[in-house]
């Protein structure tokens, strides 16, 4: 198999030697006379041409070709010098193949990128490596010693380098300077492996030598890159950082690697730097974080001096220019550094001086963000990392005694570095931003993780304290709002001072009064919001309107659990209920708030109704458990002597307040007509709710035992349904024609039949009105009173006039005749059934001459309204 092996490799060098011939022939007539055909015509004697009558002579022959051979290689100098220098043309600047050549194939692109390009460049590469691992391999087996081997490997990098400049001044090379360029670049990197090697591995150099060597060997691989183009850069920059890898880190400490990885960047940044190559830079700097990165869960011996070095390189990487290329502002080399160093502060070992080094690189950021519009984001970049670190040391189990400091030194650092931009800086949304956060974002973490460190009333002073912070930024910016330079200014500030003061009056104050408490910061912002027009901060207090709302609605679960649940049917008892004391606290002192708080709204805000509905429901709530404090309904006995009675004053009280506000009986500052108007209706709505839930459908006296009075007509149910029908006719009246002016009517007919129903059943039943048995004497009772309601509803149709009551009358009275002709005639007989029929007969002929009288004066007018031509 070795043979076989052999004789391949040489059958394969001869016919790399038999292409490398042919290259060269071809370069040589390209050369000489720009194409092969024109061979022969050279290689013929020229035809004698006669000017002026005189032949030419010799030596006009010599001197002409003299001539001829300098500006040939003038040119191809001029060719190759632009050649190396000039960076490829775009592709949208190539040249592109006409339509009448034929398209490359697939194996001639292989051979011209495989067999042309790719086959140079790993040569020198593995040149490269036979150096090193030459080194390697004397090593191993003890050939020579340590100094003849750096001596050895210092030599063969130096013939490498010699090799490619006697390559790029063969006439050849302005066609084709990669060779150059390959064995330029395994030179560099054997040169670096040397002197790195001769410190680390053998100490047979001090740390200065080495450095030293090092410097010498990068001046050089400067001065090479110059003249060999950016391939050698980029042989230079892969050979400087593969350089400790394949030699071997033999170091207790990365100081020696830092070292050297800091004279690699220095000399990129320098060649980067003259020849404009901004992605050589950028380059460099992200391998040296990768190196890092590495180097940071290490030993402390390796992570410290490595978070140095990050420090150094990301503020160097994001201040030096190397050419006006993107690259470097698009690595953004600090956000590189931030995130590399929160991993070495994320370490338990290293404590402070990681802290330390973070916190350096981000006092950095806020110097750096003015400079590039890419940087902008680095300060708050820092800030998020620093809180998640925080965060994650506050987690902890064995949290950190440091940890407050830690903590008070994050709100200095970035408030402070923040506070300039947010003052006078032209964009100040994210200074502004990062400023109030740093106030905010560590405490709360604090609070909310590590209760413990202090006591409740000095957690609230410290939030206070803590809220001067985004106050005078607010009042910093309030001279400017005033004057409209800027825009909506206040919003952040105020935002971050409103949550520092919640979380300090929920330190300082009783659960009870916390609801009030907050109300009153949504004030003091409402008042704000209003002296400086600003609707950004009108909002924020109504969010805090909003919090304040639900915590008091949260403190008095039993209020809303027992009205739900009577929703469904069942009793609401006074001993389900939070105490009178407890409701006046909680919902009772919030609702002048509220009020105060909607006085200061501005009239057209979406948001304005909202505290007035919220005071409105909390008084009512109030009212609502004090009020069942007066019946004291407990045990089921309680239900049926007292139940009927206090939902018929509570309707009445509603339906009355309702009337008294809808027609300005009531006053009610700050409400305009429509508004009186909207919330008399909106009470009336609710009484009527109340009376067709609960009186008519889940606690009808039909239904349930309840106490409805003794005394016939006289009782609970003329108030409770005759009243209420009263009340309901005249929202009639007030409500506006159509659709809701007949829902009222349909709610003041229901009350009014089913009282009248009522009012029969408790005259043959007395105060209980359940059962089953129904007598003909009450069923000829319905009858009765059916036919004197009907009649009532005409009568009173006609009168008012209403036309709607009067068609209601007569369907009442055709629903009532029809009863007494099918089910009460049948159960008469003799004198009972003769005088029902005169009676009915007598009453339906006066009822029929009076609606024909009615009709009879009503057709002129409806005449009178039709149009001329119908």
């Amino acid at each position: 198999m070795d043979f076989l092996f052999t004789i391949g490799l040489l059958v394969l060098g001869a016919c790399v030697w038999t292409l490398t011939e042919r290259v060269r022939t071809l370069e040589r007539a390209l050369r000489e006379g720009g194409s092969l055909d024109r061979q022969a015509e050279l290689r013929s004697p020229p035809a004698r041409v006669v000017h002026n009558d005189r032949e030419p002579q010799p030596a006009d022959d010599m001197a002409a070709a003299r001539a001829a051979a300098f500006a040939s290689r003038q040119a191809a100098a001029e060719a190759r010098r632009a050649l190396i220098d000039s960076p490829p043309p775009p592709l949208s600047e190539r040249s592109r193949p006409s339509p009448e050549e034929s398209p490359e194939t697939l194996g001639g692109v292989f051979e011209r990128l495989v067999g042309g390009r790719l086959l140079i460049w790993i040569g020198g590469i593995a040149l490269a490596l036979s150096g090193l691992f030459l080194v390697r391999y004397s090593i191993q087996i003890g050939l020579i010693t340590p100094a003849i081997r750096m001596l050895m490997a210092t030599a063969f990098g130096l013939v490498l380098i010699v090799a490619g400049e006697v390559a790029r001044r063969r006439p050849d090379a302005a066609i084709d300077p990669r060779v150059a360029q390959a064995l330029v670049g395994a030179g560099i990197l054997v040169l670096y492996a040397a002197a790195y090697g001769s410190h680390v591995l053998y100490g047979l150099v001090g740390l200065r030598a080495a450095s030293a060597l090092m410097v010498a060997v990068t001046l050089a691989a400067l001065v090479l890159a110059l003249r060999h183009g950016a391939p050698a850069a980029v042989m230079g920059l892969a050979g400087g950082f593969l350089t400790p890898v394949l030699v071997g880190q033999g170091s207790e400490s990365s100081i020696p690697l830092l070292t050297y990885l800091a004279l690699l960047n220095a000399a990129l940044f320098a060649l980067a730097a003259r020849r404009g190559w901004t992605w050589l830079a950028a380059s460099a700097v992200a391998l040296s974080f990768a190196w890092t990165l590495l180097l940071v869960f290490l030993a402390p011996a390796h992570a410290l001096p490595a978070g140095v070095f990050i420090l150094v390189l990301s503020v160097a990487a994001s201040l030096l220019r190397a050419g006006g290329g993107w690259h470097l502002d698009f690595l953004r080399p600090a956000a590189i550094g931030l995130a590399e160093l929160s991993i070495l502060v994320g370490r338990t070992d290293l404590g402070l001086p990681a802290w330390a080094l973070f916190a350096s690189l981000a006092a950095a950021t806020f110097f750096l963000a003015p400079r590039r519009a890419e940087y902008r984001s680095l300060p708050a970049i820092a800030l998020a990392l620093a809180l998640g670190l925080l965060f994650l040391e506050a987690a902890r189990p064995a949290a950190d005694p440091l940890l407050p400091w830690i903590a008070a030194g994050i709100t200095l650092l970035f408030a402070a570095g923040a506070l300039p931009g947010a003052l006078r800086g032209t964009a100040r949304a994210l200074p502004t931003a990062i400023y109030c956060a740093a106030f905010a974002g560590p405490l709360l973490i604090l609070r909310l993780i590590e209760p413990a460190l202090l006591a409740r009333p000095a957690w609230g002073l410290l939030f206070a304290a803590a809220a001067l912070g985004p106050l005078f930024l607010a009042w910093q910016r309030s001279a400017e709002h005033r004057s409209e330079v800027h825009g909506d200014l206040l919003v952040l500030p105020a935002a971050s001072a409103l949550l520092l003061l919640a979380f300090a009056a929920f330190d300082l104050l009783p659960a009870d009064l916390l609801a009030a408490g907050w109300l009153v910061l949504a004030l003091a912002a409402a008042v704000a919001a209003r002296r400086f027009t600003d609707r950004g901060v009108a909002d924020l207090a109504f969010y805090a309107v909003m919090a304040a709302a639900m915590w008091a609605s949260a403190m008095v679960p039993g209020l809303w659990g027992t009205m739900l649940a009577s929703l469904a049917g069942i009793p609401a008892r006074a001993s389900a209920l939070p105490s009178p004391g407890e409701t006046l606290l909680v919902l009772g002192l919030p609702v002048p708030l509220l009020f105060l708080f909607w006085r200061y709204t501005p009239p057209r805000s979406w948001a304005r109704p909202v505290p007035l509905v919220v005071a409105a429901l909390f008084g009512g709530a109030c009212v609502y458990v004090l009020w069942k404090q007066v019946f004291a309904i407990g045990p089921d006995s309680d239900f049926v002597a007292y139940a009927f009675a206090e939902r018929t004053v509570v309707n009445q009280a509603l339906f009355l307040l309702g009337w008294a506000v809808c027609g300005g009986r009531l006053p009610v500052p700050g409400l305009s007509a429509d508004g009186r108007r909207l919330a008399g209706l909106a009470l009336t709505g609710l009484a009527a709710a109340r009376l067709v839930w609960f009186d008519m459908l889940l606690h009808n006296p039909l239904l349930t035992d309840q106490n409805v009075g003794a005394l016939p007509l006289l009782n609970l149910i003329l108030p409770a349904f005759f009243l209420s029908a009263f009340w309901l006719y005249k929202a009639r009246h007030a409500a506006e024609r159509g659709r809701r002016s007949g829902l009222w009517l349909g709610l003041f007919l229901g009350a009014v039949i089913i009282g009248t129903g009522l009012m029969v059943r408790q005259g043959f039943h007395g105060p209980i009105l359940t059962g089953f048995d129904l007598s003909g004497a009450e069923s000829y009772g319905y009858s009765l009173a059916g036919l004197l309601l009907s009649i009532a509803l005409l009568l009173a149709g006609i009168r008012l006039p209403d036309k709607a009551l009067r068609l209601a009358g007569l369907a009442l009275l055709t629903a009532t005749i029809c009863k007494v002709f099918l089910i009460d005639a049948a159960a008469l007989e003799g004198l009972l059934r003769i005088l029902s029929f005169l009676g009915l007969g007598v009453a339906l002929i006066g009822i029929g001459k009076l609606y024909g009288t009615v009709l009879r004066a009503e057709a002129p007018a409806a005449r009178a309204a039709q149009p001329s031509g119908a």
